[in-house]
């Protein structure tokens, strides 16, 4: 191979784990979640009702929380707004409660 084969090889690979790194973009130690922006976990806090209580209770949380156990703390049994938040910066926050494919409908009527 030729110098300019090799760094021709050599951009392309770049060029195509560039895009698959950023992909997969995990926080160490929470096995493969995602890490959300700090708006989006404001926005999930206060969809599941902590903004207007301070806390969530396990059922509330359960939906959206990945290990329940791992992000109360204090094993109080509620989530309190400093303890989300380390579980958002941890990635064990989901943006939906869906854990699977959707059902292919949009809702509109024909």
């Amino acid at each position: 191979m030729t110098k300019l084969s090799i760094a021709a090889a050599a951009i392309s690979a770049m060029l195509l784990a560039g895009p698959l790194a950023a992909q997969t973009s995990t926080v160490p130690g929470t096995s493969g979640n995602i890490k959300m922006s700090h708006s989006e976990c404001e926005a999930v806090w206060s969809r599941l009702g902590g903004a207007a209580t301070d806390n969530l209770a396990r059922a509330q949380a359960e939906t959206s929380v990945s290990d329940f156990k791992k992000a109360d703390i204090n094993n109080d049994g509620k989530l309190s707004r400093t303890e989300f938040q380390q579980a958002c910066d941890t990635g064990l926050i989901r943006t939906s409660a869906s854990t699977g494919t959707g059902t292919g409908t949009n809702g509109m009527k024909k």
